[in-house]
């Protein structure tokens, strides 16, 4: 074989590094338009700098706990010993790390409004959700601060949302991505991350360090999105965004702050609730103004009471009875609490029926008389109990949250809880009640059972009626009984958790690693289509080396660093210059460049094709075939050359379309679709068959949705438009409040109802 003039035979084995061209996107600048605008953007700064570092607070208060545990639960001694290392010098860098993180992120809020960077959600690539041919260990930390940043962009989708128009608008530029947005999950996930290097512990240890950032900062950084978005609202800056309906939760720390305000409200005699009871009001206030209501609604005849069905229940109407102790009250209470014990209600109708019964028979225990002859009465705060505790367990029964099963189990403490609130006034007032931690306990649990027929004493309804039973079998008048059922209750409830959360963080990883592949790969195509398109017959062997190899070197650079990339650009340059490199050169200048050009040329080809591992022994014979290309080309030559459309040589898997989007019907169901959170339970038809499931995942791209059971494991993906027609057609409804503690909601719901009849 010849070899054209000028080409050293040597060519095709040549390995020289790559020489990389830095790319660089100029932005214009821009900084807010006056002195109020500025003063706007300041105010957002303070919050930022008050909320982030108690943020960090929740966080290294938690990290010695937890590490102090995984020792605790350690099989060697060698990885105990990891762990307390790592407390100790973690203790020692806590305030550096703390100040590196929050001098990060505000040099990062301050660089963004002196150069906002403008792009929209619809990018795919990102560093933090590379898939990449790193160290193992780089890996794994990418994959975690990964992980962390999708769900927190899923999760607060709505706030970011609003936020990213807001600070687009203020900032001057026409749109904002969460990824630009200088205090997004994308820019806390990476100065955390920049902070951290501080410290150079082992994987292990980091990852354990990652998840407490993503519960305790991450977790609760949406109540700094609200209140950022309350600022530019009040200021004017688009106040017809709507977010979400209720509040994301503040960090008890940032809590703690606002009560140590003087400035942070008090008692409203006009509005005693607050507007709600979640708020923390005293123990006094909540019993007494539920009585007061209560009496109001009695002495204008207004709907029927627990007590009322009592002989001489109504203390008003019987003030010349002797009235029934409470110490009486407690011991009729224990005797009927051991017959509930005996003979439990299986459903929900069963347990209604059993109420009536339950106060007959508390009324004989009394000797009370009867109603037409009454001989006792209940004391006007006894009463009031009795008619609350009645109105709670009714809200239990009416709550579509907790499956029937469940309440029959549940309704079962009725007695139990009334006793408590007898004895214990706080019961009411006092969130952290034993007795009221554990009905919320139990209550939060059962909202993602299903019934799946096992009922065993591992399983979780045999947990709960575990608990149940225990209660109802050794509650005498010691209330720190539900303290020790509730610590067993959660250990098991914090073992499910955190299995939970495994497995269905490895379900959104590879959900989310199929969906960027599958973005990548279609770009690729959508690329190496356009080629085709303008050059449809090439020498077969540029069709093998772009179907066996480049196709992969260009899916790996998407993946890798995006299409913005240096990486990309190099890729996809190398394709044009490949298939110009193979025409047939006539004039004697184009067959000198084409002499220059060829040595980088193949320099390109085979450091990329090296980056992919590519069989050496097969990369060999395409470069033999293409140097025929080569010498054809410089001799002006095209006849004789087999060729072949680049369509016909690609891979079946490079071909693939995007499906055509299903219609969407802007409607009611539409948009509760679309407003469904990450988080938020959905409850649906299947077959003949109810599922529940929590919404763990949403697809920037195709809006598809991953739905996974209490324990972690996918029951089901759905786009957007799927769930719009379930809820058009009945077939589904969204569990409401269910992060809310049930007493939180049982009361504020037995407010309102007093308000609205009272």
């Amino acid at each position: 074989m010849r070899w054209p003039i000028g080409v050293p035979q040597g060519l095709y084995m040549q390995r020289d590094n790559v020489i990389s061209i830095d790319q660089g996107l100029g932005a214009k600048r821009r900084s807010p338009a006056d002195a109020s605008m500025r003063e706007l953007v300041a105010a957002c700064r303070r919050t930022v700098s008050d909320t982030l570092p108690r943020l960090m607070q929740e966080l290294f208060e938690h990290l010695d706990d937890e590490l102090y545990q995984l020792a605790d639960k350690s099989t060697s001694d060698m990885l105990q010993t990891r762990y307390f290392d790592a407390m100790r010098e973690l203790r020692k860098l806590r305030d550096s790390i703390e100040q590196a993180f929050l001098r990060d992120q505000l040099e990062r809020y301050e660089a963004f409004w002196k150069q906002p960077a403008s792009g929209g959600d619809a990018e795919i690539a990102g560093d933090l959700d590379e898939l990449s041919l790193v160290d193992e260990d780089e890996l794994e930390e990418n994959l975690a601060v990964g992980g962390m940043v999708s769900k927190a962009e899923n999760r607060y989708h709505r706030e970011l949302f609003a936020l990213n128009m807001r600070f687009a608008q203020l900032a001057g530029v026409s749109d904002l991505s969460s990824r630009n947005n200088p205090i997004g999950p994308y820019n806390l996930a990476e100065g955390f991350r920049t902070a951290m290097t501080q410290w150079s512990g082992e994987l292990g240890v980091r990852l354990v360090v990652f998840k407490l950032f993503d519960r305790y900062v991450m977790g609760y950084v949406g109540g700094l999105y609200d209140d950022i978005n309350d600022q530019l609202v009040e200021a004017g800056i688009l106040p017809k965004i709507v977010q979400r309906v209720r509040r994301n939760p503040v960090a008890p720390s940032v809590q703690r702050s606002r009560q140590d305000d003087p400035a942070g409200g008090g008692f409203d005699p006009a509005d005693p609730m607050g507007g709600a009871v979640t708020d923390e009001v005293s123990q006094e206030q909540i019993l007494g103004v539920l009585g007061q209501m209560l009496s109001s609604r009695r002495q204008s005849g207004i709907g029927t009471f627990y007590s009322g069905q009592l002989p001489g229940g109504n203390a008003a109407g019987y003030g010349h009875l002797p009235a029934v102790g409470s110490h009486e009250l407690v011991d009729a209470l224990h005797q009927l609490q051991q017959d509930v014990s005996v003979e439990a209600p299986v459903s929900r109708e069963e347990l209604q029926a059993l109420q009536g019964e339950v106060l007959v028979s508390l009324g004989r225990q009394l000797d009370m008389g009867s109603t037409e002859s009454p001989a006792k009465r209940l004391n006007q705060v006894d009463q009031d109990v009795i008619d609350i505790i009645g109105m709670l367990f009714d809200f239990i029964l009416d709550d579509q949250n907790v499956p029937d099963a469940m309440k029959a189990l549940i309704g079962r403490l009725q007695i139990p809880m009334l006793k408590v609130a007898v004895l214990d006034r706080s019961f009411f007032g006092n969130k952290h009640h034993p007795a009221r931690r554990l009905l919320n306990a139990l209550a939060r649990a059962a909202i993602g059972w299903v019934d799946d027929g096992d009922r065993s004493a591992r399983s979780l309804y045999g947990r709960i009626e575990s608990a149940v039973t225990r209660v109802l079998s050794d509650f005498s008048n010691d209330v720190n009984l539900f303290g020790e059922v509730f610590d067993e209750f959660s250990n098991f409830i914090d073992r499910e958790a955190r299995g939970a959360e495994v497995a269905e963080e490895r379900i959104n990883q590879v959900t989310r690693g199929q969906e960027q592949l599958l973005v990548a790969r279609r770009r690729v195509a959508e690329v190496l289509n356009d080629f085709r398109v303008a050059q449809p017959d090439l020498p077969i062997a540029v069709v093998n080396i772009l179907r066996e190899g480049w196709h992969d070197v260009m899916l790996l650079a998407y993946l890798r660093e995006g299409e913005e990339s240096v990486a990309w650009t190099h890729a996809y340059d190398a394709v044009k210059e490949l298939i110009w490199s193979v025409q047939p050169k006539v004039e004697t200048a184009e067959r000198q460049r084409l002499l220059k050009s060829i040595p980088e040329l193949l320099k390109k080809l085979r450091d990329g094709l090296n980056n992919i591992s590519f069989d050496q022994h097969r990369a060999g014979q395409l470069f033999k075939d293409l140097q025929v290309c080569h010498i054809a080309a410089l001799r002006g030559e095209h006849d004789n050359i087999e060729t072949q459309s680049l369509d016909e040589a690609m891979p079946e898997d490079v071909a693939l379309q995007v499906p055509p989007e299903p219609e969407v019907i802007e409607d009611d169901a539409q948009a509760r679709a679309e407003a469904l959170a990450v988080g938020q339970w959905l409850e649906w038809q299947q077959g003949d068959n109810w599922v529940r499931g929590k919404l763990s995942w949403r697809s920037q791209v195709s809006n598809n949705c991953i739905f996974v059971n209490r324990k972690g494991m996918k029951v089901a993906e759905m786009s957007v438009t799927d769930m719009a027609a379930l809820f058009r057609s009945e077939q589904a409804r969204i569990l409401e409040d269910v992060n809310k503690p049930l007493m939180d909601r049982a009361l504020d719901a037995m407010v309102g109802a007093l308000r609205e009849t009272g």
